[in-house]
């Protein structure tokens, strides 16, 4: 056959490019099949066109990889892959077409490094990369000084010189980085701890108005803490025979530890509303007064169950019982 030149181009063909087509070895001027249907991978036979000096497969559904054998292409000046599905990296081996001068393998899916290699291509003066996965450093040298940016844009992850490309960092950049990531990311995690201690200072402050602790002569001089779950099982089992006196505000009892310390535990009336200010006025006087003559408060608890006092026992009774005393008596 002394077909030299085919061009089938916008047309509506589908299907995969014959393989008979595509080893058409004596074209000699053009190839063209762009804008169809066509789908499939680039066929390796079009490396059968060894005097071919244009091809363009563009504006397809083409998939898979660019065929390395494509080097094989010799004479090849004009090479149009752009607008189909092709992935995987760029084939060094298309620095081999020594007569290549215009190269468009744009709106793809092609990852990996741009072939610095290509720069070695004399004849090349434009190439377009634009809108692909394409990675790393585009190089410096050859046709690369020629072209703009449009040629690589669309490729995030490419750096460079040209506009709207990321500056390329060398090892040491790297290095230099990372070791400032990690000052940021350790002095982030200091000041988190750092907050976090004085959140906790902050909550053991507010905490004090719900258990405080202070030393009485009555209990031997010891320091006596007194949980709130002890407080709750003490509370469950107080019973009539505990109860030592009802009040304005709620009901007074006696516990006994389990090393016989006995003290007097005074549970007001949540329900009343003068039961708060008469707990926080006893809190406040009789947790730091000292005087001899006056009850000293051991503990004093409050949360939205329960409100209480704790006070050292008085065995010699009340004063009103002193000062009331029977006509019997």
């Amino acid at each position: 056959m002394n077909l030299l030149e085919l061009d089938l181009s916008f047309n509506k063909f589908n299907g995969h490019i014959p393989l008979k087509v595509a080893s058409l070895a004596n074209l000699a001027f053009y190839f063209n099949l762009s804008n169809n249907l066509l789908h499939g991978p680039v066929p390796s036979k079009l490396s059968k066109m060894t005097m071919i000096q244009a091809i363009d497969i563009s504006a397809n559904q083409l998939t898979c990889y660019i065929p390395s054998v494509l080097k094989r292409c010799k004479e090849v000046e004009y090479m149009n892959i752009s607008c189909n599905t092709l992935e995987g990296p760029i084939p060094v081996s298309l620095s081999e077409l020594l007569s290549l001068q215009d190269l468009d393998l744009s709106s793809n899916n092609l990852s990996g490094g741009i072939p610095i290699s290509l720069a070695d291509l004399t004849m090349l003066h434009d190439l377009n990369f634009s809108f692909n996965k394409l990675l790393g450093e585009v190089p410096k040298g050859g046709v690369f000084k020629k072209i703009g940016a449009t040629s690589f844009m669309g490729n995030l992850a490419l750096c460079g010189l040209w506009v709207g490309l990321s500056p390329c960092y060398s090892h040491k950049h790297r290095s230099v980085l990372n070791l400032k990531g990690v000052i940021i990311l350790v002095v982030a995690i200091a000041a988190i701890v750092i907050l976090c201690l004085f959140l906790g200072i902050l909550w053991r402050r507010n905490c004090k108005r719900h258990i405080l602790r202070e030393t009485d002569p009555s209990l031997n001089g010891e320091n006596r803490r007194i949980s709130y779950a002890q407080l709750v099982i003490a509370i469950d089992g107080f019973s009539g025979a505990n109860l030592l006196g009802v009040g304005s505000f709620g009901k007074v009892y006696k516990w006994v530890f389990n090393d016989g310390t006995m003290v007097v535990v005074k549970l007001l009336n949540l329900e009343d509303e003068g039961a708060q200010k008469s707990f926080d006025r006893e809190c406040k006087v009789l947790g730091k007064g000292r005087h001899r003559n006056l009850i000293r408060v051991i503990i004093c608890y409050s949360d939205m169950q329960i409100k209480a006092l704790i006070f050292p026992l008085m065995p010699n009774g009340s004063l009103a019982k002193w000062l009331y005393l029977d006509d019997g008596e």
